[in-house]
């Protein structure tokens, strides 16, 4: 196996590891009441808003890929879509089947494990395709976005969101700082030589992207971007320790993220998640499958940030 193809597979099996330890707690993360929590409640609730406005006839085929526990699957299947849902690991596609079925849509949801890399699906097959929190866990989103845009009919819509790089609570952390990123991974790689820290299993690094470069891969696969924002602020730390209770935290995210709903410079700019509607060109050349095993690269490495 080539050395690219094999560094992909190692890739791939850590994020699904870290999902499947994980999956209680991205699980729980739209019920918990603190800030990360109302970030992602945010995130969710706004994604939903934008599909309704897209006014989709009940007959839409609609994709979820990296569904995770199945909550956006089963909201769409609640509106009356048939929906086909995706995630890598095998613990959060079981998962989302048990959310379905305690909600009573699993007639509407087709499930099953997937790669964002190769979708088994024909070109054209979809109205709209979703990837919420998929886009940090890839080392090539370029050619994951690709897979989207393939499976995408001739004006079909996609939402995909991404970690935005200029995200304002890490800015203000020595700790989280990503010009530190490099030296905190050689520590932790001497460190690791020592015997002084043992490395988890499940210790896997997402990816912080500009909003910039996600419009550029958009535009050079005939994705036109429709809408977009950046969402997000906080929790806001210093050497990783909070600086505001609770309930304070959740009250300047929300007061941040109205001023930046109102395009305050810099702030408008300064989310954690970079969220984006496109649609596929009436006229978009088709895009045949790529049938190989992508090659990892290092993009923006955000550390295994949450939000």
């Amino acid at each position: 196996m080539e050395h690219s193809a094999l560094a992909y597979l190692q890739q791939q099996e850590k994020v699904n590891a870290y999902f499947t330890s994980q999956s209680s707690y991205w699980r729980d993360i739209y019920v918990e009441k603190d800030v990360y929590a109302q970030i992602y409640q945010d995130r969710h609730s706004t994604i939903l808003d934008w599909i309704k406005s897209l006014a989709l006839l009940p007959a839409a085929q609609v994709m979820e890929i990296g569904c995770g526990a199945g909550l956006l699957s089963v909201a769409l299947a609640q509106c009356g879509h048939q929906i086909c849902a995706i995630d890598s690991s095998a613990a959060m596609v079981e998962q989302a089947r048990v959310h379905a079925t305690e909600a009573g849509v699993v007639d509407a949801l087709s499930l099953s494990v997937g790669d964002v890399y190769s979708l088994a699906f024909a070109q054209s097959s979809f109205d709209l395709a979703v990837a919420v929190g998929v886009v940090p866990w890839l080392s090539r989103p370029e050619l994951a976005i690709r897979e989207m845009a393939r499976v995408l009919k001739p004006g079909g819509f996609l939402i995909l969101t991404v970690d935005n790089r200029a995200r304002l609570n890490i800015h203000l952390d020595p700790l989280l700082y990503p010009g530190f990123l490099p030296l905190k991974r050689f520590a932790k790689d001497v460190l690791d030589r020592m015997g002084v820290r043992r490395r988890s299993p499940y210790e896997v690094d997402s990816h912080f992207h500009t909003c910039r470069s996600i419009d550029a891969i958009l535009s050079r696969l005939a994705l036109v971007k429709i809408n977009s924002k950046t969402l997000g602020f906080g929790p806001f730390t210093f050497l990783r320790c909070p600086l505001l209770p609770r309930s304070l935290g959740i009250a300047l995210h929300r007061r941040l993220q109205h001023l930046a709903d109102q395009g305050m410079p810099v702030l408008h700019a300064a989310g954690s998640h970079y969220i984006v509607l496109a649609r596929k060109s009436q006229d978009a050349a088709p895009l045949a499958p790529e049938n190989r095993v992508p090659e990892t690269t290092e993009v923006s490495p955000g550390e295994n940030v949450r939000i």
